[in-house]
């Protein structure tokens, strides 16, 4: 009988498989991490405002499960500033080489790997999330490939999307009340169903991954489909947390303003 990925570890931890010995981040990191890694996570990434914790990490963290991983965040965190320019590239390798990894580990404890595919595309009909970085990334292989950007698009999109006075999200959306063909993503093949950003797709498009199937992966006006079934691997909502964090004051404004904003601004390249 094959063991779950929730259920409790075989060694007798009382941890959840996946984060005992089915984890690769507890393999490869298995000691506690020291409070100098917090210190420096706190100064350097948290600063003034809090730690953005994405997907079932703050799930983790409260069931007592697994410890904050400081080590972790610091890790990540150093990798991506140190590469400077290049940060988002890295950490866009860095998460598509573990979800190969985590895929490989799943399928030998008997599990098959994520559903999606080429021509799925049920996920590219909802509201983006991305940083700056990813979206001045878009633009720019979509002006060296001659992509044109649908920016009339994304204007019309962004009224059924409502904004705080900071201009982020607030999480209230009338997205599905909008023509079909305007809740696509600016970048699907519609004829094709597939991405035609791929190389440089922003990560919450990396890690969203269906299991079983994807006919529910889309939510209704920013609902999540109760009946979906993804496969959340704590090991990517680490790396998602110290990038949100890090890009706290552009996260939350959506792929279609920060496109149209940076077209605002240099109309040029945009």
């Amino acid at each position: 009988m094959k063991t779950g990925r929730n259920a409790p570890c075989a060694c007798g931890s009382g941890k959840k498989v996946k984060n005992c010995c089915g984890s690769i981040r507890t393999q490869h990191h298995p000691a506690p991490p020291p409070d100098e890694d917090r210190r420096w996570v706190e100064e350097h990434i948290i600063k003034a405002g809090d730690l953005l914790l994405y997907g079932n990490l703050l799930e983790e963290l409260e069931g007592g499960s697994t410890e904050a991983p400081w080590k972790a965040f610091r890790g990540i965190a150093e990798r991506y500033l140190a590469a400077g320019p290049d940060g988002t590239t890295l950490i866009h390798e860095e998460v598509d080489a573990l979800i190969e990894a985590l895929s490989q580990r799943d399928q030998r404890f008997g599990y098959p790997p994520p559903f999606c595919h080429k021509g799925c595309a049920n996920c590219c009909r909802e509201l983006v999330y991305c940083t700056t970085d990813e979206a001045a990334c878009i633009q720019a292989h979509c002006r060296a490939r001659g992509l044109e950007i649908d920016y009339d698009k994304a204007s019309r999109q962004l009224e059924h999307v409502a904004f705080d006075s900071r201009g982020d999200h607030t999480g209230a959306t009338s997205w599905n009340d909008q023509p079909l063909a305007d809740q696509s993503c600016l970048f699907l093949d519609a004829a094709e169903k597939s991405c035609r950003i791929w190389p440089v797709r922003p990560l919450v498009c990396r890690v969203h991954l269906a299991e079983e199937t994807d006919r529910y992966c889309a939510p209704h006006n920013g609902v999540e489909n109760p009946e979906a079934r993804g496969i959340n691997y704590v090991e990517l909502a680490t790396i998602l947390s110290v990038v949100f964090t890090l890009h706290r004051d552009s996260i939350k404004r959506t792929l279609g303003r920060l496109l149209l904003e940076a077209k605002q601004a240099d109309p040029v390249k945009g």
